[in-house]
């Protein structure tokens, strides 16, 4: 995967949901582009998630904390079924 060159091999980083540090690996990286939440693709600020937080509903309350993502509860849904089988495929 072309994400994969982002990580370091001993890095430590924090889920934004739970606070839980873990290594970089072991994350999905995101970022907020547009209004629109996507893999992190090399440039701009980003953010982690752990597989744990991902599989919760707890993500929808992290995501409606965004600024820059609409708050419509639908929309929101939709990014995180759209995160859920990003997560799954790199499984």
């Amino acid at each position: 995967m072309a994400f994969k060159r982002f990580l370091s091999v001993n890095a430590v980083r924090m889920c934004v949901c739970c606070r839980r540090r873990y290594k970089q690996s072991e994350l999905l990286r995101l970022r907020v582009e547009n209004a629109s939440i996507k893999l992190f693709s090399g440039s701009g600020r980003s953010f982690y998630l752990c597989g744990e937080c991902i599989d919760s509903n707890k993500i929808m309350g992290i995501f409606g904390r965004i600024k820059e993502i609409p708050k419509n509860e639908e929309v929101i849904k939709e990014y995180v079924e759209e995160i859920r089988n990003k997560w799954q495929k790199m499984k």
